[in-house]
């Protein structure tokens, strides 16, 4: 077992010692402004996602309990956003967000199995239409047919994640009619889910974990269930033991669930760092952008919690990297980020396509390239809706993210809402919405939660008034 970990780590050094040479090597023209905007040229752009990666499974977010080179020399050449935020921390609703700039309660995806209800123009049909080639490669999940959403025939939710990097290496190599759009979609870590379970890996295994608590990571600061937590959170957990097998496990289980994460983590950024290493050997080096970002984030076992669809920062926090030609290098931006508005409104900016009067969010690159440190605005949300497939759980959840405080509502139970001072309590353990003294602050997210609903016309969820 320490053998095969062994083997991975040093794989990993020795491709980012690789890796970073190669950053190196093309820092003149990642860091000039003007290498492609000057000429009038359009980037090439690559979208890397992930899946079930929360923000600080990164070296470079501060996480030294695992190993991510590719990541971390993405982080040193780029911008990483530290607060984005995924519409839904489930798979489909939140793919289908990034490929529509919409809300998933506006186009009908808020669970997974379901079709985008009504007629939005699509990430890559807004993409070719601005004069780039677009190919997809990977896993797919979202609410419509791949090539309705305007890509090309190329495959797509292949596996294991190797073979999506193979495809992505071999379409480099064979080029593009630039520019060029390509998204590199993965699956891991969304291998946890089966590792909770005790099944088999779908990427291979990674080797048993420890029984050495030494060689395991420690439990989250925030591991506790909270007091005064909604009730409803877990009794949807008791509901379904299949997403959540975790009741019963003592510390060393959840460690060890842990310390697999965290394996599943180096693996994809494996696959990454070979899926850089072709582009950067390529011609299209120095006239790439590079997005990382993952579809939603992973409990991690904070407050006992392993999965997603909670409303904890944990699952609904995702890593975003933006790095390339006139990108900033090494620079880290806390304004909040909206990944599934702001993404594809990014994407168009870059590619001087006008955004469709449906789009919602706003463009990142002004804050990426320099030219401005504030996106001016007031808050971020995410929705939930707890089900497994199609089938709802009885559990719908609302968060409003500002710049200091996080307000939660659910739509059943007792003791409803939470509210966190994030800069005083990062780890979500001290519910504020039940003192006396926060009750302003309280009125005033559930003011600015009711205004959000009433602007996407999200009318059916049991607000609390103010």
């Amino acid at each position: 077992m320490k053998a095969q970990r062994g083997r991975e780590v040093t794989y990993s050094r020795r491709n980012f010692l690789l890796r970073s040479a190669a950053v190196a090597g093309m820092g003149g023209a990642w860091l000039n402004a003007s290498a492609v905007s000057a000429a009038g040229d359009k980037p090439n752009i690559l979208l890397i996602m992930t899946d079930q990666q929360t923000a600080s499974a990164m070296r470079c977010a501060g996480n030294l309990h695992l190993a991510t080179p590719a990541m971390d020399a993405l982080a040193r050449q780029g911008i990483r956003f530290s607060h984005a935020y995924v519409t839904q921390p489930l798979c489909m609703p939140s793919r289908s967000s990034l490929q529509t700039g919409r809300y998933p309660h506006e186009i009908g995806v808020i669970s997974n199995g379901r079709d985008i209800r009504g007629e939005f123009p699509m990430l890559g049909s807004l993409m070719g239409n601005a004069g780039y080639e677009c190919a997809y490669i990977g896993k797919w999940h979202v609410g419509a047919s791949f090539k309705s959403a305007g890509y090309a025939g190329e495959a797509y939710d292949i596996r294991p994640d190797h073979r999506k990097t193979e495809a992505a290496v071999s379409r480099l190599k064979r080029g593009f009619r630039e520019p060029f759009f390509l998204t590199v979609s993965y699956m891991n870590p969304h291998n946890v889910c089966e590792l909770a379970r005790g099944e088999a890996l779908p990427d291979g295994p990674i080797g048993e974990p420890p029984m050495e608590p030494d060689a395991l990571p420690p439990l989250p600061e925030n591991f506790a269930i909270p007091e005064n937590e909604p009730s409803a959170i877990r009794e949807v957990q008791r509901k379904i033991p299949f997403h959540y097998p975790t009741r019963d496990w003592d510390e060393l289980k959840w460690r060890q669930y842990l310390w697999g994460y965290y394996r599943l983590v180096e693996k994809v950024d494996a696959e990454i760092g070979r899926v850089l290493d072709a582009l950067f050997s390529s011609s299209y080096a120095d006239s790439t952008i590079v997005i990382l970002v993952s579809d939603h984030g992973e409990g991690v076992a904070m407050h006992h919690w392993n999965q997603k669809q909670v409303l904890y920062d944990q699952c609904v926090r995702v890593p975003l990297i933006l790095a390339g030609p006139g990108i900033k290098a090494g620079a880290v931006s806390s304004e909040l980020v909206s990944t599934g508005l702001d993404i594809p409104r990014t994407l168009l900016d870059w590619a001087g396509g006008a955004p469709p009067e449906s789009m919602r969010g706003i463009s990142l690159r002004g804050i990426a390239e320099g030219a401005t440190s504030t996106l001016d605005r007031p808050y971020v949300v995410s929705e939930t809706v707890f089900s497994r497939d199609t089938q709802p759980l009885g559990l719908r959840g609302r968060m409003l993210r500002t710049r200091r405080f996080k307000y939660c509502v659910y739509d059943t139970g007792t003791c409803r809402e939470q509210l966190f001072d994030m800069d005083a309590d990062p780890g979500e353990t001290r519910n504020l919405a039940v003192q006396t003294e926060h009750q302003t602050i309280l009125k005033e997210h559930r003011t600015a939660l009711a205004e959000w609903a009433r602007s996407t016309e999200d009318l059916d969820f049991p607000y609390v008034q103010a």
